[in-house]
Order: structure tokens, then sequence, then C-alpha cells
């Protein structure tokens, strides 16, 4: 739960007559004020979080795939790289997806939490996060996951 403080009375009361007016929660009005907004407003700065987080991993790639000597894969663009990058492995060497046996992301990974909080309803198709699927999927998934790891049951055999 978030508390937002209103500091300007006018404005504060402006929003407690509406709400009186409409027979509704100030909440409420406040989501209808936001919805007026196009989500394109909002969503860009997650976008921009992404690419940024994603250009770190492109840098770190380069510098792998230059000092093995890989210089195709140390020469490509962002834009290629946004295409055909896939993941770090385990052993932090970054593959492109047409190099990866899959495309799941490792077990145990973050990647593999956020697809199945994902699979599991936790997170919105809105982008919003749902805490309590989150507390789920650690307590049913990854408590199972890190004691077999822990008792070498998922090594192969």
């Amino acid at each position: 739960m978030l508390t937002i403080q209103i500091h300007d009375e006018q404005l504060a009361q402006r929003l407690r007559q509406i709400a009186e007016q409409e027979n509704r929660p100030v909440e409420d009005v406040l989501r209808t004020l936001l919805d007026q907004y196009p989500a394109e407003v909002i969503k860009p700065q997650m976008g921009e979080t992404v690419r940024q987080i994603r250009r770190t991993a492109y840098t770190k790639a380069r510098q792998y795939w230059q000092s093995v000597g890989d210089l195709t894969k140390a020469g490509m663009t962002d834009e290629e790289l946004d295409e055909q990058f896939g993941v770090f492995d385990p052993e932090g060497i970054p593959r492109l997806k047409s190099e990866m046996a899959a495309l799941e992301p490792p077990v145990g990974s973050l990647a593999y939490a956020a697809k199945t909080i994902r699979e599991m309803g936790g997170i919105e198709s809105s982008g919003t996060l749902d805490a309590t699927r989150v507390d789920d999927v650690l307590n049913e998934e990854f408590a199972d996951y890190l004691l077999n790891r822990i008792r070498g049951e998922d090594e192969p055999g």
C-alpha cells in the first residue's frame, strides 16, 4: 500500500468534493484521472530501464567476445543483439539464442524466477507484480529447488 500526502489543501479539498459528489472513494477519482493518460506515457520509462540493462549486458558480452577473439560477435550492433542475444550461461559466457540448446532460462536464475512467477500468475499482463504470488513461487518452487541443490540431487548422475 502506498500513502500519498497532498500538501496543497485546495487540491485535496477538490479531490474530496469530487469523490463525495460521485459517491466513490478518492482513489477511484485519481484512477479515473490517471486513466486519461495513454499507457505510452508511462511505459517508455520502464522500457528505458530495460534498454539500459541490456546495453550493459551487451557491453560485457562484447568484452568477452573480444577477449576470446570472436570479432564477429564483438562487432554486433545493439539492434542485432536485441534480436539475437540469449543469456550468459552459468559459466558467464554470453550466448546467442542460436547457440542455446533451449530458450528456457537456467533453473535457479533470476530469469527463471521471473518466468515461473509470470506463469503462476504473479505478474499481470500490465507488468504489475503481485507480491503474494511471488511469495507462493518462492515458497513452492524455489524451496524445493534449493533443498534438492543442497542435497546434490540436481547434479547429473
